[in-house]
């Protein structure tokens, strides 16, 4: 499937990006869950908003 993890900075802009090839929702969340660094993440399916992790979600 077609997901990107977007790193978002403190004002919610979009300052980079990361392709996750991911079979489900559940999935790419896990993935997207191992790059927090420091920053929010906004995880997208094509144009469908999958969810938002908080940086300090980190699992």
């Amino acid at each position: 499937m077609d997901y990107r993890a977007y790193i978002l900075d403190e004002d919610g802009r979009i300052t980079g990006v990361h392709e996750l090839d991911c079979a489900n929702d559940e999935e790419a969340k896990e993935e997207a869950a191992q790059l927090l660094d420091g920053h929010d993440l906004d995880v997208w399916r094509r144009e469908r908003h999958v969810a938002r992790l908080k940086r300090h979600t980190r699992q």
